[in-house]
């Protein structure tokens, strides 16, 4: 609610540039991620789609044809046309595959010895490098660096103590896999989205303010951005914890559902309810900043390969 991200600002700057990373966020995916890349947008991942796209553009008849080869994979009735269902079913599939291997990727770099446990203090090393901790007791708030670092650091710390099980402070790799993906497990989405409000409400009101959300915003990403209706649905003027949650944590369902929804949407041009190959092709920069296609990173495969 993006990764890994000192992880924050690694974020930021992979995030900027990019035809496909700006076409990736004009239908409403360039979220702050709250719990680093753990929202499915890995670090790797965004790197190898800048230098993908950052260097070079759509080149013609060879990456159209790579995109008809993935539409007839998509296409599994083998009628020559792809429906919203195996749209969906497509793009679940890919969700979780990329989700899968952000996790074995972490795994392997936490614990390269196969233990099958991973430390909170391998963990913040990676991620958080070696900080001086001792500064996150100084209550002068004006550092706002500092500041969401420190949320950072105690959030992860505290979702980490929710699934160790044992008490060691050590994950298993299913208790690792389960931290990275606190939108779904409800009490590890109450620490992530609790976290925010409670630093950042100044007046404890129990949600953010347009002036709150600024600081918040500038915090993470260095820059100040305003609370839009896209966060306060309710257009009340404030963002509370039901839609922090539903914009910064958005469950797997309503990821895939949304994406297919805007697949379907920029591919079907005599609006059929279908999308040929041809159709899919003709929008290449949709697809090739899309999840479905590793984020273009499929589509420098070879043909043999997909």
């Amino acid at each position: 609610m993006a990764r890994l991200f000192l992880i924050t600002a690694c974020l930021a700057v992979l995030m900027i540039g990019s035809f496909a990373d700006k076409e990736y966020e004009a239908h409403g995916h360039d979220h702050h991620h709250h719990h680093h890349a753990h929202d499915g947008h890995d670090h790797h991942d965004l790197e190898s789609h800048k230098e993908l796209f950052g260097a070079k553009v759509h080149d013609g008849k060879e990456q159209d044809e790579k995109l008809r080869i993935i539409a007839n994979k998509i296409d599994t009735d083998r009628d020559g046309k792809v429906s919203h269902d195996e749209m969906r079913v497509y793009v679940e599939q890919r969700v979780k595959a990329l989700n899968d291997r952000e996790a074995d990727d972490l795994i392997s770099t936490l614990d390269p010895k196969n233990t099958n446990k991973i430390t909170f203090d391998a963990y913040s090393r990676e991620y958080f490098g070696n900080i001086e901790r001792s500064p996150f007791n100084n209550p002068d708030k004006s550092n706002l660096n500092l500041r969401e670092n420190k949320r950072l650091y105690l959030a992860d710390k505290a979702k980490w103590e929710f699934v160790d099980t044992d008490g060691d402070l050590a994950l298993t790799y299913d208790e690792f896999r389960a931290f990275l993906r606190p939108e779904e497990n409800e009490g590890l989405a109450k620490i992530e989205i609790d976290s925010t409000i409670n630093e950042y409400d100044e007046d404890n009101d129990g949600k953010i303010s347009n002036n709150e959300y600024r600081t918040m915003t500038e915090a993470e990403a260095g820059q100040a951005d305003s609370l839009t209706s896209e966060i306060d649905t309710n257009n009340d003027g404030f963002g509370d914890f039901d839609e922090f949650s539903a914009y910064y944590l958005p469950s797997i369902e309503k990821t895939v559902n949304e994406e297919t929804d805007h697949l379907m949407k920029e591919c079907d041009t005599n609006k059929d309810g279908y999308c040929t190959p041809d159709e899919i092709a003709s929008v290449y920069t949709t697809f090739a900043g899309s999840q479905i296609t590793d984020f273009g990173a499929d589509l420098e495969k070879t043909k043999e390969e997909l």
